[in-house]
């Protein structure tokens, strides 16, 4: 049952709206309920008979000449007052009345109970008769010597008597309870368009948008909750900031020095004789390649952040993978590896070309590394659902399917491909940052029996 709750309610700003709602109306209706009990139970209930009484001892006054018609008429009256209270009075007893003067009764109610007996004028005495009780009360008219004595019931009867009475009150909002729900859930629905909306507007940015949101126009519950959500962003937004430049200012300081040290360790190669001093310099070397080329990804990083709301311009992007595929022929040739290139013609987007360089690099850099020798890279680049669709595939050892998600990480590689190939972790995070900025998607699957296949699909909003 708890676990129900929860799934119901308690996930569920809507549900436990509603919810609230409708507790709302069942408190009020218990209260009303209550009240109509507590007021039944008071000696109000015989009062409020007043004008009965004084209607009956009318009739009584202006027919006493004619006994028979008398009678009639006031039980003509008293069944009248059943009819209204709306009770079946063969099933449940209800008020009755004895009409006298000095000559005697004049007229008695076959309902009257045995052993009933009348106060004095303004008094509300109690008795037992058929194991219930009852209260009386006399009223003497002021004109003549007639005085009319009601019976009605003093117990749990009478709280009955009373809700029928009072059904006109309770009994709808009963019944209606039912068909209110949906008229309440329209209303919450309603009432959450500003939060929806907001929401909306949420769903539409990128990773990298941290703009403050807008509180113009928002409601006052809003705004609170807004104004907070800014400030976070602006501390999210001055960290990320001091990041980038930290790492963008590290990188490109450590460019002159590392490019210095090449040049020198290359100019101790020429100069070494010994065969053990040549392959420590050759180490050397292989060290600062790899070195340059973190920085040199890092700094590609940095700029595919930076460079996220640049002007877009308009790109032949299968003229630009040509272009890329010819500029990294010369890496390939060196590790016997085949570049190879299908797909359309003439798909143009909307996009900022150092970004997609650095995409594109990056993946054909990838299946080139990972390539065996005499391997084949293809790239197939092609229209599809309205945009444009890159696939690069190579016959490598590919990726387990489980660490397909997590090689987007930064600075995180596949296990068993970091002990036989060198590299940063940054390549794909690098395209799967632009691929994003341009409002596209990047996915990893097998290559046939073998191999990696990267997909990339880019919206074509030229």
């Amino acid at each position: 049952m708890r676990k129900y709750w929860q799934r119901l309610v308690a996930q569920s700003v809507v549900a436990r709206l509603l919810m609230a709602q409708m507790f709302v109306l069942c408190l009020l209706w218990l209260l009303a309920l209550a009240y109509v009990v507590h007021d039944s139970t008071r000696d109000k209930v015989t009062l409020e008979l007043e004008p009965t009484y004084q209607a009956i001892i009318a009739v009584a006054e202006n027919e006493l000449a004619e006994p028979a018609k008398m009678r009639e008429s006031i039980r003509k009256v008293e069944l009248a007052l059943r009819d209204m209270a709306g009770v079946d009075m063969t099933a449940f007893p209800g008020p009755s009345f004895i009409v006298e003067n000095s000559q005697g009764i004049l007229y008695r109610s076959v309902e009257v109970p045995a052993g009933a007996r009348a106060g004095a004028p303004g008094e509300l005495p109690l008795f037992e008769s058929g194991g219930s009780m009852w209260r009386a009360r006399t009223v003497q008219s002021p004109h003549s010597e007639v005085r009319i004595t009601g019976i009605m019931p003093a117990d749990g009867v009478n709280i009955f008597l009373r809700l029928a009475s009072r059904g006109t009150l309770l009994l709808p909002l009963l019944i209606s309870f039912p068909f209110l729900i949906l008229p309440a859930w329209l209303s919450i629905r309603l009432a959450q368009g500003p939060w929806t909306k907001a929401m909306a507007d949420l769903a539409t940015r990128g990773p990298q948008d941290l703009r403050p949101l807008p509180v113009e126009g928002r409601p006052r519950e809003l705004v609170a909750m807004f104004n907070r959500i800014n400030a976070l962003l602006e501390r999210v937004r001055d960290s990320a900031e001091r990041e980038r430049a930290f790492i963008a200012d590290a990188a490109h300081e450590l460019r002159t020095p590392l490019a210095a040290m090449r040049v020198n360790v290359e100019a101790l190669q020429q100069q070494a004789s010994d065969p053990r001093q040549q392959q420590l310099l050759d180490g050397i070397v292989s060290g600062n390649a790899r070195a340059t080329r973190l920085v040199s990804q890092l700094l590609r990083l940095m700029r595919s952040d930076a460079t996220s709301g640049d002007e877009l311009e308009r790109i032949c992007f299968d003229g630009l993978v040509q272009e890329r595929m010819a500029a990294l022929a010369g890496i390939a040739d060196a590790k016997g590896v085949e570049l190879e290139m299908s797909g359309d013609d003439g798909l143009y987007l909307a996009g900022r070309r150092e970004g997609l360089v650095s995409l594109v690099d990056n993946l054909l850099d990838n299946a080139i590394k990972y390539s065996p020798e005499r391997g084949k890279v293809l790239a197939d680049v092609r229209r599809a659902d309205g945009g444009v669709v890159l696939r690069i595939s190579d016959q490598g050892p590919g990726i387990a399917p489980e660490l397909r998600e997590r090689v987007f990480d930064r600075f995180f590689r596949d296990p068993r491909q970091a002990q036989s190939h060198s590299g940063s972790g940054l390549g794909l995070a690098i395209a799967l940052a632009v691929a994003r900025q341009h409002g596209g998607s990047i996915a990893l699957d097998a290559a046939g029996s073998m191999g990696l296949c990267v997909t990339v699909c880019l919206p074509a909003n030229d």
